[in-house]
C-alpha cells in the first residue's frame, strides 16, 4: 500500500493523502470536521452497510459520536477495487484510546454507553443478529467445559494445560451454575424480550481501541459484532473490561451509578449484572480454544495464558465481591 489509488481519491474526493502506518491522512473536497481517514478493510460489503447504517440510526437518535463513513460520489460507504475495499471514515482530531487508569475518561465512558443505549433503542436495521439469550449460553458453555474434562481425561499424558484445567474445572463449575442461579432469580427472560421486541442495539466489543476520547466527549466506534441484546450485556463488558485493565480506583457501585442516572437499569439489574460479571468468560475461551477438534494453537502459550488467568482470578473475584 505505497499510493493511494487515483480511483479511490477520486471517489472520496479526496485532493491530498499521507500515508501513515497501515492508513492514509486525506485532505477531502469539503471540509466535514476532523481527519479523513482512509484504509483497506477486512470487513464485507453488508458489513460495511450495517455498521453505516448503525452510525447513521445513532446520529439521527441523539448520539453522534461515532466516527462516521465518509460516503464516495456515488452515495456508499466503500469503494472496491480489485480484491480490495477501502472505506474512509471521519475522525476527530486529537482522538486517542481510552485509557482505564483515567477516571474521569472511565466515568465519560460509562456515560456514553447509556447514551448509546438509548440511541439504540428501535434500531431499524433488520440484519442485526440477535444475540443468544444468556441462559441458554451459560448452560452450552456448562455442557463443553464438561465434555472438555472428558478429553483432558482421555489423554494417555496429561500436558501442564490438562492438569492446570482439570485442577480448576470444579471452581469453574461452581461459578457457572452460580450464574445460571442467579439469572433464574431475575427478570431477564422478560427484559431480553423486551430488548428484541424494541430491537435495542448492544456493541459487543468494548475494547480500548473501539471507545475514543477528545476533549469533552467519548466516542464509541466499530459496529461490526453489534447485536439486538439487553443494555445489561454491553455494561457487564465495560465493568469486566475496566476490572481486568485499570488499577481499580472506581468502586462498581458507581460506575453502575454513572450509567443508572442518564440509563435507569431494571430493579433488579445487581443480579443480572453480577451473573455476567462473576462468569468466567477469559477461563472457558482459553477451554474451548485448547480442547476444539482443530487445534490451531502453540501449547506453550495457552498454558502461560492459562497461569495469568488464574493469577488473576483471585483480584477480580475479590473486586466483583465488594460490591
Amino acid at each position: 500500500m505505497e499510493k493511494l489509488s487515483p480511483v479511490v481519491r477520486e471517489a472520496f474526493g479526496i485532493r491530498s493523502a499521507r500515508r501513515e502506518k497501515g492508513y492514509y491522512l486525506c485532505n477531502a473536497d469539503y471540509d466535514e470536521g476532523g481527519i479523513i481517514k482512509v484504509h483497506i478493510t477486512t470487513d464485507t460489503a453488508e458489513s460495511i452497510r450495517l455498521q453505516h447504517s448503525v452510525k447513521e440510526h445513532l446520529a439521527i437518535k441523539g448520539f453522534p459520536h461515532t466516527n462516521r463513513y465518509k460516503l464516495t460520489k456515488t452515495g456508499q460507504p466503500f469503494i472496491t477495487i480489485g480484491r480490495e475495499t477501502y472505506v474512509a471514515v471521519i475522525q476527530p482530531q486529537g482522538q486517542h484510546e481510552l485509557d482505564f487508569d483515567n477516571d474521569n475518561a472511565v466515568l465519560m465512558a460509562f456515560e456514553a454507553l447509556a447514551r448509546f443505549h438509548i440511541a439504540g433503542i428501535n434500531m431499524p436495521q433488520k440484519n442485526i443478529s440477535v444475540a443468544i439469550p444468556l441462559p441458554e449460553v451459560y448452560a452450552r458453555q456448562l455442557g463443553e467445559l464438561a465434555q472438555a474434562g472428558k478429553q483432558a481425561r482421555r489423554v494417555s499424558r496429561m500436558s501442564d494445560f490438562d492438569v492446570a484445567f482439570i485442577k480448576h474445572s470444579p471452581h469453574t463449575t461452581k461459578t457457572i451454575q452460580h450464574a445460571i442461579d442467579l439469572l433464574e432469580k431475575t427478570s431477564y427472560s422478560s427484559l431480553f424480550s423486551q430488548a428484541v421486541a424494541q430491537t435495542t442495539l448492544c456493541h459487543n466489543v468494548l475494547k480500548e481501541e473501539n471507545i475514543q476520547t477528545t476533549t469533552g466527549a467519548t466516542y464509541i466506534n466499530n459496529f461490526a459484532q453489534s447485536s439486538i441484546d439487553h443494555q445489561a450485556t454491553d455494561l457487564a463488558a465495560l465493568i469486566r473490561r475496566y476490572a481486568q485493565r485499570s488499577s481499580r480506583n472506581i468502586p462498581i457501585n458507581r460506575l453502575v451509578a454513572t450509567y443508572d442516572n442518564i440509563y435507569p437499569l431494571p430493579a433488579d439489574a445487581v443480579d443480572i449484572l453480577r451473573a455476567q460479571l462473576i462468569f468466567p468468560w477469559s477461563f472457558m475461551k482459553l477451554v474451548n480454544q485448547y480442547y476444539s477438534k482443530k487445534r490451531n494453537w502453540a501449547p506453550n502459550g495457552l498454558h502461560n495464558r492459562m497461569d495469568t488467568i488464574l493469577s488473576e482470578r483471585e483480584s477480580y473475584e475479590n473486586y466483583i465481591e465488594k460490591w
